[in-house]
């Protein structure tokens, strides 16, 4: 695991989770590798490719985006889809984007590495494991990754 993920420890979980990664020249993650990725649900995460880390109150990450998915390939089919409409866009200028935009934006401009977690058979949910991910986030830095909007997850 990459030290961008250092704010995620395997032990935190009581369900195991396995993680893997692809890449390519935009989402880092190209037809081909699309692929081998489930399409079962479980949870992403997109930093930045560059090494660019973006600032929190408590330190700084290259974390751009937490999301979940019932069918992983399609979300970063989805995902890969829209970054390419931004990146094929004359539209520069990240402040006339929303929200959903403004990820796109950032994976624009710093590249994106994507790191899934499938969920295991029956004794996961996509949505508690995106959950505890993002908790995790918070408590190390204080803030949601950049991309993420303020209610993208509930701590129970």
């Amino acid at each position: 695991m990459r030290r961008d993920l250092g704010f995620l420890k395997v032990s935190d979980y009581s369900q195991p989770f396995r993680l893997t990664r692809g890449h390519d020249d935009e989402l880092n993650l190209a037809e081909d590798e699309i692929n081998d990725v489930t399409t079962g649900p479980g949870v992403y995460i997109i930093v930045s490719a560059d090494n660019t880390k973006f600032v929190y109150p408590k330190g700084a990450s290259p974390v751009i985006y937490i999301g979940k998915a019932d069918n992983l390939r399609r979300r970063l089919r989805e995902h890969l889809k829209n970054l390419r409409l931004v990146i094929d866009s004359e539209e520069t200028d990240m402040r006339n984007h929303y929200q959903p935009c403004s990820r796109y934006q950032y994976m624009k401009y710093y590249g994106a590495y994507v790191y899934t977690f499938h969920c295991l058979k029956s004794t996961q949910d996509a949505k508690n494991l995106e959950s505890q991910i993002l908790w995790k986030f918070y408590e190390r830095y204080r803030s949601l990754p950049v991309g993420n909007g303020a209610r993208s997850f509930e701590k129970e």
